[in-house]
């Protein structure tokens, strides 16, 4: 069976960490058991794939791609056209393709609000993915309305119908099919694609400590906020799920470096010295990896986002050390200023007293 569906192993969060709580391709398909999580592993059923995109447009990593639907080409060549409505009859598989980074970005481009046609959703056997629709719609709305963007997403019964010019073999085949999605009305038009159907298991196994991924919805988002008079304006951290801002409390803070090892794009990141951790809201996809893996739990969210830090994409300093060698094992660790004794030599006194004590 021809696949157009194909995942990226190596983009994906888990790689990263494994007991990530990343997973949206799970909860966004529309098939069961098509997108499942199998010992902490994203595991891909090609077979019951329908091609919607669900996954492909809300993967924060990017991980998913369609052959013959390439998201990044569909939006600039949107901005660029007149025209303001989006279909899964006209120029989408299904609307569900498109997170609140894609369509937020089309509004502020097109300087116009954005018309998602979603009659077409209620006659659909994968009908639950309009509940996903109007979620992606919301949270763009939000991204709008924090930015004073006056333009907005939003949801109409249209039904557009795309005159057929499709050759009469093509139809009939497209009949012959038991899943009959929305996605196949996209696909009914589509060019026919050669399929590379080579897995991504050969691929060398990705060093995640120097090879980050940067999603390129991101930068596509950066620089449509970057067109607006986004000063003194913020993003409520609570309210989004495309970034965030944090802080570190830095007499916990051990600078273990764990965080930013694991930190799956780099918004965390060392300072040349090794002696700062660094951080970008610009980079970061809030899957609070860091937050998990510390040992300290010093990583906490700040309450807002302000746009200027998200579009500067410049880092911040979240944590600073000083390292002195330990008065006990010489193993150097980050001095706070009150003890020369390193943590590990402290745990073990603490330990050694309390042996101590049971044996007395």
């Amino acid at each position: 069976m021809s696949v157009r569906l194909s995942f990226d192993v190596y983009s994906c969060v888990r790689v990263y960490y494994r007991y990530a709580d990343c997973k949206k391709c799970v909860e966004v398909c529309p098939v069961e058991n098509t997108i499942i999580l199998e010992n902490d592993r994203i595991k891909v059923n090609y077979e019951s794939c329908i091609n919607c995109g669900a996954c492909v447009g809300n993967c924060p990593t990017e991980s998913f791609k369609i052959q013959g639907f390439d998201l990044v080409e569909f939006y600039t060549k949107f901005i660029e056209e007149d025209g303001n409505l989006i279909s899964c009859k006209l120029n989408v598989p299904c609307l569900s393709a498109l997170d609140e980074s894609y369509l937020s970005a089309m509004c502020i481009e097109k300087q116009n609000d954005l018309v998602l046609d979603i009659k077409h959703c209620y006659n659909c056997s994968i009908g639950k993915q309009l509940d996903l629709i109007k979620a992606n719609a919301e949270k763009a709305n939000y991204i709008l309305q924090s930015a004073g963007v006056d333009y907005r997403v939003k949801l109409e019964e249209i039904g557009y119908e795309r005159e057929e010019k499709q050759e009469n073999k093509r139809r009939a085949f497209l009949k012959m099919f038991v899943k009959q999605t929305a996605s196949l009305a996209f696909w009914a038009v589509a060019e026919k694609l050669p399929i590379d159907e080579k897995e991504v298991g050969d691929k060398e196994f990705k060093n995640i400590v120097s090879e980050k991924v940067y999603p390129t919805k991101r930068e596509i988002l950066i620089n449509a906020l970057s067109k607006t008079d986004y000063e003194d304006k913020y993003f409520l951290v609570d309210k989004i799920d495309f970034s965030s801002d944090k802080w570190i409390d830095n007499y916990k803070c051990t600078n273990c470096s764990v965080c930013y090892n694991v930190c799956p794009t780099g918004a965390l990141t060392p300072s040349d010295s090794k002696l700062k951790v660094l951080f970008s809201p610009s980079l970061c996809i809030k899957c609070r990896i860091c937050h998990d893996v510390c040992p300290e739990k010093c990583i906490h969210l700040e309450e807002k986002l302000y746009i200027s830090d998200f579009v500067s994409k410049k880092y911040k300093v979240l944590a600073e050390h000083v390292m002195i060698p330990c008065s006990e094992c010489l193993v150097p660790f980050s001095y706070k200023g009150d003890t020369t004794v390193c943590p590990r030599c402290r745990q073990l006194e603490d330990e050694l007293r309390d042996l101590l004590k049971i044996g007395d």
